[in-house]
């Protein structure tokens, strides 16, 4: 082996690695490999360990420093991520607030735009509201107004007529008084020697009166007695009928006083009518009125109708027209809703372009007695019963008076029940002779004041005494 030293020197490469690097010296004859067995190896390897051992022992503190604070880092980065994501999170929230907050924006401006378009249309309402009213206040002074100057008038002109009236009244009252004395000298004349041998009461011969009106034959003859002054009323009515035109035939005595006395009083629908007694009669008079029985349904029908036409009505519509009716149009009596079909049974109207009306039971009888009085006149103007004698003429006038009045009183139907007669059935004047209307010119009872038709005077004063006389 040759005691040849070779120098070794330790250098670092990149990475921080430790190479041991033999110098060109000469080798040792371990066949140029280093070996610690080898004495020459063992020495040289002694002499350069140590500090090699101590430099790795330094490195490896430093890399277990620098580990720890790469560590630490890491720690702190990812508190730093965890930090960041924490902060990325409530940046989320916050813009889906901001989103929420501005959609909630958008909805309260909508709903603003909303609210000011209806306080738009409710200020119009308004000013719509006040110009209506404004213009109902001028109309209802204007109203006044006239009802004030057409009051004054009416005042005047009944001042006047008052006068005269009170002029006539005297010279009535005069007239009157010789009247007086002759009718009772007629009835000196015409009282009857004896007593009728069974007197019966008011509703009793009420009830026979009505059954010889409908012609019902109970195999009895009634006597009558009758008022000389009013029969020759009737006389003179029946003269003067025919010559009269349609239009002033209430101005004759004998028609004022049924007017008076039966026909208005039994057209008085109670204290809230519908209808005045005198636009009533005027249809009548010119065959205008019409009262039948309501088709199944038609009061329901109307009802609805009246309710749709109130809801759609103005301001100063509902001033004038009222609120909504239900009940007899007549008699203005309210009729509760599950009795309606049951109680308003009929209908009429005044007019071919008025609309139909419903009434109950009692006022169709009070319609219905007056437009069949209203009938027997115009048949007798026509002629149709120029074979009836004067008594028979003034009898059945009498039973139609009776009729309005029982109708009236509302005890018709009660009466005709009692005298076993049909309830719902109107007297008409002499059963049987409805159909000679047929054969009538239909010209005869139209508009017109004209009197085409005449009939001949069924008797005169002389021959009425000459008459009773037998």
């Amino acid at each position: 082996m040759s005691n040849i030293m070779t120098e070794t020197e330790t250098v670092y490469d990149k990475d921080n690695s430790i190479v041991i690097q033999l110098l060109d010296k000469p080798i040792c004859q371990c066949k140029e490999f280093i070996f610690t067995d080898c004495l020459n190896c063992k020495t040289i390897l002694s002499t350069t360990f140590q500090p090699t051992q101590t430099q790795l022992s330094l490195l490896q503190s430093q890399k277990e420093a620098i580990t720890d604070e790469r560590e630490d880092w890491e720690d702190k980065v990812s508190a730093i991520e965890q930090t960041i994501q924490d902060r990325q999170e409530a940046i989320k929230k916050k813009v889906n607030g901001i989103q929420s907050l501005q959609h909630d924006m958008k909805v309260l401006k909508l709903k603003c735009k909303e609210e000011v378009a209806q306080v738009e249309v409710i200020q119009k309402s308004k000013e719509t509201a006040k110009k209506e009213l404004e213009e109902l206040s001028q109309k209802l002074f204007e109203e006044a107004d006239k009802m004030v100057k057409i009051e004054k008038k009416e005042q005047e002109k009944i001042f006047k007529e008052n006068d005269t009236l009170s002029i006539a009244l005297k010279e009535v009252e005069d007239e009157l008084q010789v009247i007086s004395e002759q009718v009772g000298v007629l009835k000196d004349q015409l009282k009857p020697k004896v007593n009728p041998p069974y007197p019966i009461d008011a509703y009793s011969r009420a009830q026979l009166e009505m059954m010889v009106a409908n012609d019902f034959n109970a195999g009895f003859q009634m006597e009558t007695v009758e008022d000389d002054a009013a029969l020759l009323d009737f006389n003179d009515f029946m003269q003067m009928a025919s010559q009269t035109p349609l239009r002033k035939l209430h101005s004759l005595k004998y028609m004022k006083y049924s007017v008076r006395e039966d026909v208005e009083p039994c057209l008085r629908f109670g204290p809230s009518p519908r209808l005045t007694a005198k636009k009533i009669i005027d249809a009548i008079l010119v065959k205008t009125c019409f009262v039948e029985e309501c088709p199944k349904g038609f009061v329901e029908e109307q009802c609805e109708r009246q309710q749709k036409e109130e809801a759609t009505a103005t301001l100063w519509e509902r001033f004038t027209n009222g609120t909504f009716f239900v009940g007899c149009q007549a008699c203005g009596r309210r009729v509760k809703e599950e009795e309606r079909e049951d109680v308003l049974k009929y209908r009429f109207r005044i007019s071919y372009f008025d609309e139909w009306a419903c009434v109950d039971r009692y006022c169709r009888d009070r319609l219905v007695a007056v437009i069949e009085f209203y009938s027997f006149i115009r048949h007798m103007r026509a002629g149709l019963y120029k074979h009836r004698s004067l008594h028979e003429l003034y009898q059945q006038m009498i039973r139609l008076r009776l009729q309005m009045f029982l109708a009236r009183m509302g005890a018709l139907p009660s009466l005709l029940s009692s005298c076993h007669l049909d309830p719902q059935k109107i007297t008409t004047a002499f059963h049987g002779e409805e159909n000679v209307l047929l054969y009538l010119d239909p010209t005869n009872e139209r508009l017109s004041s004209s009197t085409d038709s005449t009939f001949t005077s069924i008797s005169t004063l002389e021959s009425l005494r000459t008459f009773t006389s037998h």
